[in-house]
């Protein structure tokens, strides 16, 4: 089942569907976002295999084709966005004014797929708003919509982007292959971060997933990320353990469910970060 919830004519729309089992060539547009809500997805795109869990997104331009594979014993939900060019060069033009070079990394480069976790991005915030209105108000969300939604998205998706871009920059190669390469091995070793960081895991663990060398990965990934894989991991840990707190959670059960060897390295950590004691939070 997929529902269109919006659209319009200059190629924008706004999509739910709920399958348990489908297999389909699957285009991308100008500009789009495909969100799981619960289930698993997994995509096929220049010979590569993507795998999009509950609570990721993947994106793409219009360079993209690709074969879609939904096959769960309970239903996949998801929420599919496409977004118009004119949208997008619009937001840009606002935010950048005339940057050719951010109009076409996210409008025209090749191959140009990622995918995010929710927790990370403005588009990701603003699918898990959209995933709050449809679960609590399905069959009338069509009615609290209106085009403005778009301008919304490709605002977020001009944010995100306009930071991958910057760290694209970062990377110093020759080639723009050789960059688009490394730069999927980067966000690959990261979204095993974001997947698993609850998990006991190391550095080699980590670098196999981005198909690069351990000192390669740390190098790379400070370079664009702007920290370390072990800051970066530390980082979605401390995060998560404010979110715990806050919900009112012990600071003891939270700082063994966030891996921290005891209270005290866990309360340091937190401290450090955002300048509170967890009992405080």
């Amino acid at each position: 089942m997929t529902q269109t919830i919006l659209d319009d004519q200059k190629g924008n729309a706004l999509r739910f569907s709920g399958v348990r089992q489908f297999e389909s060539k699957l285009d991308f547009a100008a500009f789009s976002a495909k969100y799981v809500v619960a289930g698993s997805e997994l995509y096929q795109i220049n010979r590569r295999h993507y795998r999009v869990e509950s609570g990721e997104y993947i994106t793409g331009n219009a360079s993209i084709e690709s074969n879609i594979t939904i096959d769960h014993p309970s239903v996949v939900k998801g929420i599919c966005v496409d977004v118009s060019r004119h949208f997008i060069e619009e937001i840009i033009a606002f935010e950048f004014g005339n940057n050719q070079e951010l109009t076409s990394f996210i409008l025209e480069r090749e191959g140009m797929v990622n995918r995010f976790n929710t927790q990370h991005t403005q588009l990701g915030y603003a699918f898990r708003q959209l995933e709050q209105l449809f679960t609590a108000n399905a069959p009338s969300a069509a009615n609290s919509l209106n085009a403005e939604i778009f301008y919304t998205l490709a605002e977020c998706i001009v944010k995100d982007h306009s930071l991958l871009f910057r760290q694209f920059q970062q990377l110093k190669t020759v080639k723009i292959e050789t960059s688009q390469r490394l730069f999927d091995c980067i966000h690959e070793g990261r979204l095993y971060i974001d997947r698993h960081f609850l998990k006991p895991m190391n550095l080699a663990e980590i670098s196999l997933q981005a198909h690069v060398s351990e000192y390669h990965f740390i190098r790379l990934f400070k370079q664009v990320v702007g920290v370390t894989p072990y800051q970066y991991l530390l980082h979605n840990r401390l995060q998560y353990a404010y979110e715990l707190l806050i919900q009112g959670q012990k600071a003891n059960a939270v700082a063994e469910l966030t891996g921290f060897a005891d209270l005290a390295s866990f309360s340091k950590a937190f401290k450090q970060k955002f300048g509170i004691s967890p009992s405080k939070a």
